[in-house]
C-alpha cells in the first residue's frame, strides 16, 4: 500500500504542474513586480552578497528571505525571463499537493478509518480540490507572491513531521515556512487543533519550541510591517472587527462557489462597519461560533477545523490591516487546508460527485490563470468587478500612458485620486506647511500617516504630471512632479519625470 499512497500522491503533483502550465507562458505585471523582481538588484544571484541582502533587505515591508534566494536561483539559471519563475512557482505548488495528500491521508485514518484504498482515494480528492482551486491561481500565478507557495510546502511538511512525531523535523521545517512568509505565524496554535481531531490529546511538551519561533519572527514581522500598518484613526477598531468576520465567511464562501475572483479586493477608507454585508457576516460567524460549541461532544471534528481555519486566517483578517486589500485570495492558502479535508471526507460516499466537483475546479482554476496573464488582462478584471478601484485605475493608466493612450492614462489616474476624498487637499497642506516651517506637530503627523497610508494616491499624482509632461503641459508638469518629490523624495520616476521637464521647459520644448 505504500507504493500505492506514493503513486497517488504524485498523481496529485502531476495534475497541480498540468492545471497550472497556462502560467508558465506568463510575462511580468505592474502589480508589485516591478518593486520585488523588475526593481531591486540584491537578489539576483546567490552568492554571500545575496545571500546577506535576501536575510536583511525589507523590499515591500516583508520579511521573505527564503523568497528572495528562491529568486536568486531563478536568476542564475534563467536570468530575468519570465517563465522559469513561474514555472518554480509551479513546482513548489506540485510539492505542496503531494504533501497535502500524505497530511490528509493520516488525518482521515484517524478520524475515519477505513480501508487503505478508500483512504487513500479521500485524500487524493482533498490534494486536488486543495491544489486545482481557482483560489490558488494568485498564489502561484503571480510571480511577486513566491513566498506563498514556498511557505505552505513548508507548513504541510510541518504538519506532516507533527504527525509522525518527528520533533527536530517539525522545528526545522517550521522555520523555513517562516523564512518564508510570515503567515505561518499561528501554526503552533493550530496544531492543538490537530491534535484534538487525530488523537483527542493536545499536548504542549511538543510545540513550545515552534511557539518561541512564532515569537521571534512576530516581532520580526510586525517591524517590518510598521510602515504600511494602518492606524486605528485610519481604521477603527470595530471596522476591523467587521472586516474579521467579513473575511471568515468570504474564504469559506469562495472555496464552496468560486465565483467572481478577482486579483484584488480594495478596502477603501472610511469603511462603514454596518453595511449590509459586515453585518450579515458577523451573524453567520456568531452562528457557525455557536454550532460549534453545541456539537463540541458529538462532532469535535467541526470544532477542530473551525479552530484551524480562524487561527490561521488571524493574521490576515484585517485586524493588522496593512496594505489596501479587503481581503485577498492568496490568504485562503493555508487557512482552508481543514475545508478541503471535510471534502475527502464527503467523498468517501460520493466518489463520482468528488471527481466531477475536481474537474470543475481544474477548469474554474485555467480560467483564472488567465486574468494575471498580462497586466491589461489583470486590471481589466479588477475594474470589471470594481469601476471605483483606486489602484486598478492608476494600474491601468500606467499601462495606457506605456501605450501612448495619454488622455485616457490621465482620466483613470484622475478617478484614482477621486476615490480617495481629501487625498490632494491632504498632500498640499502638508507641503505648504514643510515648506514654510510651521504648523502643529499632530497635524503633521495626521498628514504625514495619510501619505504613507495611501501611497496609490501618491503615485497617481505623479502618474498625472509625467502625463502633462508628454503631452506638452511642461509647468503644471512641473509643479505637480515637485509636489510629489517633496512628499516622497524617494520616489526615482517622479525625480527622473521632474528632471526631464525642467530640462525641456528650459529649452522651451517638450522633452
Amino acid at each position: 500500500m505504500a507504493s500505492a499512497s506514493r503513486k497517488a500522491a504524485l498523481l496529485a503533483a502531476a495534475a497541480a504542474l498540468l492545471v497550472f502550465l497556462p502560467s508558465l507562458g506568463h510575462g511580468w505585471t505592474n502589480y508589485d513586480d516591478p518593486m520585488f523582481l523588475l526593481g531591486p538588484t540584491g537578489w539576483r544571484g546567490l552568492g554571500l552578497a545575496n545571500w546577506r541582502w535576501a536575510f536583511l533587505s525589507n523590499v515591500g515591508s516583508v520579511y521573505q528571505p527564503l523568497a528572495w534566494l528562491s529568486y536568486g536561483l531563478d536568476y542564475t539559471l534563467w536570468g530575468m525571463d519570465a517563465r522559469g519563475y513561474h514555472l518554480q512557482s509551479a513546482l513548489w505548488h506540485a510539492l505542496s499537493a503531494a504533501l497535502m495528500f500524505f497530511v490528509s491521508r493520516r488525518v482521515l485514518w484517524a478520524v475515519r478509518p477505513g480501508p487503505a484504498k478508500d483512504v487513500d482515494a479521500a485524500a487524493l480528492i482533498v490534494a486536488l480540490v486543495f491544489a486545482l482551486h481557482p483560489l490558488r491561481v494568485e498564489s502561484v500565478s503571480w510571480a511577486s507572491e513566491r513566498r506563498d507557495v514556498i511557505c505552505c510546502a513548508f507548513m504541510l511538511a510541518t504538519v506532516l513531521a507533527h504527525l509522525r512525531r518527528a520533533r527536530a523535523a517539525a522545528f526545522g521545517f517550521f522555520l523555513l515556512s517562516l523564512l518564508a512568509k510570515g503567515q505561518a505565524l499561528m501554526l503552533p496554535v493550530a496544531l492543538f487543533a490537530l491534535d484534538f481531531a487525530a488523537w483527542k490529546r493536545p499536548s504542549l511538551k511538543d510545540k513550545w519550541p515552534l511557539f518561541a519561533l512564532s515569537a521571534v519572527f512576530g516581532v520580526i514581522g510586525m517591524g517590518a510591517q510598521e510602515r504600511i500598518r494602518w492606524t486605528y484613526d485610519q481604521h477603527g477598531l470595530l471596522a476591523r472587527v467587521m472586516q474579521a468576520c467579513y473575511a471568515l465567511v468570504f474564504y469559506v464562501w469562495k472555496t464552496i462557489l468560486p465565483y467572481g475572483l478577482m486579483p484584488l479586493y480594495e478596502l477603501r477608507p472610511p469603511m462603514n462597519p454596518f453595511e449590509p454585508r459586515f453585518v450579515l457576516s458577523a451573524a453567520l460567524v456568531l452562528a457557525a461560533l455557536t454550532a460549534c460549541w453545541r456539537q463540541r461532544k458529538t462532532r469535535p471534528w467541526l470544532a477542530a477545523s473551525a479552530f484551524w481555519y480562524a487561527v490561521l486566517l488571524f493574521p490576515v483578517s484585517g485586524l493588522f490591516q496593512f496594505g489596501p486589500q479587503l481581503v485577498a485570495d492568496r490568504y485562503s492558502l493555508v487557512a482552508t487546508m481543514p475545508l478541503a479535508i471535510l471534502a475527502g471526507v464527503a467523498s468517501m460516499r460520493r466518489e463520482t460527485a468528488a471527481k466531477v466537483v475536481v474537474l470543475a475546479l481544474a477548469v474554474l482554476c485555467l480560467r483564472q490563470q488567465r486574468y494575471w496573464a498580462d497586466s491589461e488582462s489583470l486590471w481589466t478584471r479588477v475594474l470589471a468587478g470594481d469601476p471605483s478601484s483606486a489602484t486598478g485605475q492608476a494600474s491601468l493608466g500606467v499601462v495606457r500612458a506605456t501605450e501612448g493612450r495619454l488622455s485616457e492614462a490621465r482620466t483613470l489616474f484622475q478617478g484614482a485620486l477621486d476615490s480617495f476624498p481629501g487625498c490632494v487637499e491632504d498632500q498640499d497642506r502638508l507641503v505648504a506647511l514643510l515648506a514654510r516651517g510651521d504648523g502643529e506637530a499632530a497635524e503633521l503627523s495626521r498628514l504625514r500617516e495619510s501619505v504613507e497610508t495611501h501611497p496609490v494616491c501618491r503615485k497617481a499624482r505623479a502618474n498625472i504630471g509625467a502625463v502633462l509632461a508628454q503631452s506638452g503641459s511642461l509647468n503644471e508638469a512641473v509643479r505637480i512632479l515637485e509636489i510629489s518629490v517633496r512628499l516622497d523624495p524617494n520616489d526615482e520616476g517622479a525625480r527622473i519625470n521632474l528632471a526631464r521637464a525642467r530640462a525641456a521647459l528650459s529649452r522651451g520644448k517638450r522633452p
